[in-house]
């Protein structure tokens, strides 16, 4: 075995003898993060910003699906992720290829700071002792003064693929919140912060028979279309093929308590660096506003629970199929990122 490889058998098959014939192996490889997504800001960070929920699983945090990415701070710096968790609690996200530097530390901790954020999260290859140090110091403070205190989670991230397959990142954490901190945090999650690996967990966890009426009529519409839903831990993220680094964008997240999710900064290209102009207009927002009932200002509003109902189902579907229309229009003008 080669380093930066493991192999994973494959199930046996009898090869008509009454055998079973020699398994086949299945090649788990390891990569640098740089080998995966050339460019940190161009690719890694907006694939962060459009899968949130993977990191919010690692750090046992209920994060939204998608987040605003190089969001301008005091002076003029950029910090590379802004995430929401489940009550709109703020979680400021740094992410780096190699070790973890000075800056990146140091940035985050003065815009968390700034906002009053719940949380940091740094990502990086490798992360120093010292760093180490600095973040649990910090989370000590914050256990013993959990209102002013700036929970930090130092997490390293790596690429992996099996057989040649499309490169995935692997999220460990190495430094979190202390018990006292993190079980403060685990309050403040669902029981859906489990990973969902189907369809039939995720409409288990309906308290309410009309939106699981409601979600399954539009995800299985969207499915009978073509489209993909991706599964988070406590949503469904309707995805349609658009301009960006995926080839897939989001379009809306159904949440398990019939609350919708739409992500009109991600329209405007928050992440991608790509706005879908028909997706931008003053008559498109007034329309959101009126069906879902949010105020205007919001980037990424939800509606209330229990928005989604039989009755709202076709018009979310619509809706929906207004944003993917506009995307595939996107991709035919040419707005692909190379």
């Amino acid at each position: 075995m080669t380093e930066g490889h493991t192999e994973a058998m494959a199930p046996n098959v009898n090869d008509g003898t009454g055998l079973p014939a020699r398994s086949a192996m299945a090649r788990l490889e390891f990569g640098r993060l740089s080998e995966a997504w050339t460019g940190e800001a161009s690719d890694f960070t907006p694939l962060l910003a459009e899968q949130l929920d993977a990191i919010g699983l690692e750090i046992g945090v209920d994060l939204a699906s998608f987040g605003e990415s190089e969001v301008t701070t005091a002076g003029g710096r950029r910090i590379d992720i802004l995430a929401r968790d489940a009550d709109g609690s703020e979680f400021v996200i740094e992410n780096q290829y190699g070790r973890g530097d000075h800056d990146h530390l140091t940035r985050g901790l003065a815009y968390a700071v700034a906002r009053q954020a719940r949380g940091l999260v740094v990502v990086a290859e490798e992360h120093r002792d010292e760093f180490r140090a600095v973040a649990g110091y910090l989370n000590d403070l914050a256990e013993h003064d959990p209102q002013r205190g700036i929970a930090v989670w130092l997490v390293e991230a790596k690429a992996v693929r099996i057989a040649g397959s499309p490169w995935a990142p692997l999220f460990s954490t190495v430094v979190g919140p202390n018990r006292f901190t993190a079980s403060v945090e685990q309050a403040q999650l669902s029981a859906s912060a489990v990973p969902l690996s189907s369809f039939d967990e995720f409409w288990t966890m309906f308290a309410d028979p009309d939106s699981l009426t409601a979600a399954r009529q539009v995800v299985d519409e969207w499915r009978r279309l073509g489209n993909r839903c991706r599964l988070g831990p406590n949503h469904v993220v309707l995805e349609a093929a658009g301009p960006a680094k995926s080839g897939r964008r989001t379009v809306v997240a159904i949440y398990a308590d019939g609350r919708v999710l739409v992500p009109v900064g991600s329209y405007a290209g928050q992440n991608t660096g790509i706005p879908i102009l028909p997706l931008t207009t003053a008559e498109f927002r007034s329309h959101a506003n009126r069906l879902f009932g949010f105020n205007g200002s919001e980037l990424q509003p939800r509606t209330a629970i229990g928005w989604l109902t039989p009755a709202r189902a076709p018009e979310l579907l619509a809706f929906s199929n207004q944003v993917a229309s506009a995307y595939a229009t996107a991709r035919t003008d040419g707005q692909v990122v190379d």
